[in-house]
């Protein structure tokens, strides 16, 4: 009988296990990463849109308001702001928390995929550098100017925390 070269079942169930097992260990690092990419790419254009807010406020229109009521979505501030945000992760909205009229305002960046990831940005004339709050309360004006990297200690998920 001429001797046949292959693979045993017994090798390739083997393999597969070994394969299953790396998968195991290296899916949720993957998701961390991928989370942390998500997140730090809103902390970005939150910078991006807190920079355009000082533009609108102080700029050759002069507003002297900041955008928030017609800054309610991405599209909206892209449009105001004069900016070309692209982000299919987050969704972006700017308010006018105290009712000043515009003299101070939040741009939240919420997750559309993770309801525990939001990032908030804190504007208005006394804030400087922006204060922008991650998840779990973490401010971090602190930190230094914009886009700073706070230890994320109190974060609910550590992964959240852009690094």
């Amino acid at each position: 009988m001429p001797d046949k070269k292959g693979f045993t079942l017994m090798e390739i169930i083997v393999v597969l296990i070994i394969i299953g097992i790396l998968t195991i260990i290296a899916l949720p690092n993957y998701t961390a990463m991928i989370i942390q990419g998500a997140a730090k790419s809103a902390q970005n254009n939150l910078v991006t849109i807190y920079n355009a807010q000082k533009n609108y406020y102080f700029g050759p229109v002069g507003n002297s308001t900041y955008c928030t009521v017609t800054c309610n979505s991405l599209a909206n501030i892209n449009a105001n702001l004069v900016l070309n945000i692209s982000d299919n992760n987050f969704t972006y909205t700017c308010t006018n928390p105290n009712n000043d009229g515009g003299l101070t305002y939040s741009c939240k960046a919420q997750s559309n995929s993770d309801p525990n990831l939001s990032l908030t940005l804190i504007g208005g004339p006394t804030n400087n550098p922006p204060q922008i709050i991650l998840p779990g309360g973490v401010n971090c004006a602190s930190g230094g100017p914009a886009p700073c990297n706070p230890v994320c200690t109190d974060v609910p998920n550590p992964s959240y925390c852009p690094s």
